[in-house]
């Protein structure tokens, strides 16, 4: 039997197949040969039917898990050649640049370390020092490495493998495509500024140019809530609007349809430099390239092929991006869109049908990612995409376009100018439009990793709504409303298993943390908390009332007020060790010096007062303010307000992340293992 798009097989088993061997736990000798099993098994039932296709399968699994195996070993000779130097020389250039708090943090590309060439190697740099995406940079530094226990596939994925200690950085002269493609977004940074309104020009540059430095975090929130974040992150969306507006000039000129698609990517490539070839770009950039040489220059190909082969390189050029939620998020919403355009087209829908089913098959097939990563999604998303699309595609081009046409010598500047007053007028009422939604539609707004009920029914009455559109067989219905629904509660429930949550947070000036397991709720409390920051946390979480509390404060706990919030109060008025459910609590107190030290199933979280001294202890996680010794030992350090002067350059020296809303951490109880979600309801900004 002939295999059906054999590329998209290869391609989703070497996903799978990569996420399992670093996913689950045991021998993926043991998975093979259950693999195995499974195909022999299918090979009778199916009487040969599916023989191909399963062996096809299994033969890339293997391969798959082959080749993450040599990638692992090259990686580790890399990193263990940078440890083993106390410092070194590099060269490299900055690929992406952000503010976190006090000090910026940067993504270097390696270039060479000693004279010596390393390919294929990012690093991370905290730095006062003022760089931009482009700049060839020396330094003298050392290097650090990701732990295994700690949340380092989140990093990996996106290719960074550790992070450096740069002693001096020094820039330097040199000439490449990135600073090249940066000079020319400044460009058209600084014409939005000129022809747009100031209160439009950060939305502007957000979804014309990918750079969302100046967006304000109530309106990335607002655009989260109503499921249009998504607009606020260059990628397919805004590819598909800048090569429809391009195809539209091209076809304006008679000339042949080849030249016309050679012109085409070269603008495709050219966009995704001035975006900054941001992982999302990248890949969006690449599905449009390889489907137009694919019928430019080859054979014409479907989209599903095309798929198989962006997915196919990106986990050659790196199998850890198999654990990127941005990539698993923007393939499956990928998938779901070319399955929607066929039922569109067949059944040849109207332009206003099909925006919906477009929007709501994206929903659908990424409602299962989105219950592994433990984010929000909102009802209403489908419809909000459907009223939003023509306001959100008009406000993509103008906001590209326009400063681009500001370039033009003479007469580029005045038309923009002209021009512009529509794009501020489309950008004000799509900021109109997410606040009114934000402020009177929030029963729609669920978390799917807090409610498994709520994300069942949602995802199975959308895959009710499409069975009726698709299917007029009543088992091919059943089979469409069954699957997506429950694939979503077993993906969770698989992630999930025997894991607790521990939720950090500030309360006015301390860290507190709320540690969940098994639908139980524990607080710990290194502060009295303000009140009206309590209860956002407790609303944010979905907490009524915690099962047990415990104090571990340097002043008087006002124990009326947490009474409210429990019947079990325990206060650390003395040295020693508390047990909150199955969490062991170490407090020291001596003289208003206060240390507090969380275990949680074999990771440790800590946090002092008043210099009290931390030094003895290896910390999974350290949290500090103003008033923080030096020699504290820790995996993870974050630091919340008020961080003083006198500790910016500790927390440059730290690498440390600012406890900007709440920080939840994984635990998974069976071996400690942890991983990081920071300031959930922003994840989604950065797909």
């Amino acid at each position: 039997m002939k295999i059906k798009r054999p590329l998209f097989i290869v391609a989703l088993s070497m996903l799978v197949a990569i996420y399992m061997a670093n996913s689950m736990s045991g021998s993926m000798l043991l998975i093979c040969l259950a693999l195995f099993v499974l195909f022999i098994a299918v090979h009778k039932l199916t009487q040969d039917r599916y023989t191909h296709h399963l062996a096809l399968f299994l033969l890339t699994a293997l391969v798959a898990v082959g080749w993450l195996g040599v990638y692992k070993y090259n990686l580790n000779n890399k990193i263990e050649y940078l440890k083993s130097k106390e410092t070194f020389d590099l060269t490299g250039v900055v690929t992406k640049s952000e503010n976190v708090g006090y000090t910026n943090r940067y993504d270097i590309k390696i270039l060479a370390v000693d004279d010596t060439k390393i390919n294929g190697f990012k690093v991370q740099l905290y730095s006062d020092e003022q760089l931009k995406p482009g700049d060839s940079i020396k330094s003298s530094a050392k290097f650090k490495s990701f732990t295994l226990k700690s949340n380092y596939l989140s990093f990996y994925s996106d290719n960074i493998f550790g992070r450096i200690e740069p002693k001096n950085i020094e820039i330097v002269p040199g000439s490449n495509i990135t600073a090249f493609f940066f000079r020319i977004r400044a460009k058209l940074i600084g014409n939005s500024r000129k022809i747009f309104d100031y209160k439009a020009v950060p939305v502007a540059v957000a979804m014309g140019l990918g750079d969302k430095t100046l967006l304000d975090p109530s309106i990335v929130n607002a655009f989260n809530f109503t499921g249009l974040s998504h607009a606020l992150v260059v990628s397919g969306l805004h590819v598909g609007f800048i090569v429809a507006v391009f195809n539209a000039l091209l076809y304006l000129i008679p000339v042949n349809k080849k030249l016309k698609n050679i012109v085409l990517l070269i603008a495709v490539f050219s966009f995704m430099g001035i975006i900054g070839f941001t992982p999302s770009i990248i890949r969006a950039g690449v599905l449009v390239i390889a489907l137009t040489v694919g019928k430019t220059f080859i054979l014409e190909t479907d989209n599903y092929t095309t798929l198989a082969i962006v997915i196919i390189i990106t986990l050659i050029l790196n199998p850890f991006s198999a654990h990127s939620g941005s990539l698993l998020l923007s393939y499956a919403a990928y998938f779901g869109v070319i399955q929607a355009a066929d039922i569109a087209r067949n059944k040849k829908l109207n332009k206003l049908l099909t925006i919906f089913l477009l929007s709501s098959f994206a929903v659908l097939y990424t409602t299962p990612i989105l219950a592994l990563l433990g984010m929000e999604i909102t009802f209403l998303s489908p419809f909000f995409n459907v009223l939003m699309t023509y306001v959100v595609m008009a406000i993509c081009v103008l906001s590209f376009f326009l400063p681009v046409l500001g370039c033009v010598p003479a007469i580029g500047m005045p038309i923009a100018a002209v021009i512009a007053p529509i794009n501020n007028i489309l950008i004000s009422f799509l900021l109109w439009f997410t606040e009114f939604a934000k402020e009177y539609f929030a029963f729609a707004m669920i978390s799917v990793s807090a409610d498994v009920t709520k994300i069942f029914i949602f995802s199975a009455v959308i895959a009710i709504a499409i069975a009726f559109i698709q299917f007029t067989d009543n088992k091919k219905r059943i089979i469409c409303i069954l699957t997506v629904p429950i694939m979503a509660v077993l993906c969770y429930n698989f992630m999930n298993r025997d894991v607790v949550t521990v939720s950090a947070f500030d309360g006015s000036s301390n860290p507190s943390y709320v540690i969940t397991e098994n639908d139980k709720h524990y607080l710990i409390v290194t502060e009295n908390i303000n009140s009206g920051r309590f209860e956002a946390v407790k609303q944010q979480l979905e907490i009524e009332k915690f099962d047990e509390i415990i104090i571990c404060a340097k002043v008087k706990p006002d124990t009326d007020f947490y009474f409210n919030h429990t019947e079990n109060l325990k206060i650390a008025d003395k040295t020693g060790e508390y047990i909150v459910g199955d969490v062991t609590v170490y407090c020291n107190i001596k003289n208003r010096q206060i240390q507090c030290v969380a275990d949680v199933y074999g990771t440790t979280i800590g946090f002092n007062h008043n210099k009290a001294d931390l030094s003895d202890l290896g910390l999974d996680f350290y949290f500090f303010g103003a008033d923080t010794p030096r020699n504290v030992d820790a995996d993870n350090y974050f630091y919340f307000y008020p961080v003083n002067k006198k500790n910016v350059d500790l927390v440059t020296e730290k690498q440390a992340v600012e406890l900007y809303d709440i920080i939840e951490i994984k635990i998974r109880k069976t071996n400690g293992e942890y991983s990081i979600i920071e300031d959930v309801k922003n994840f989604g900004s950065r797909i």
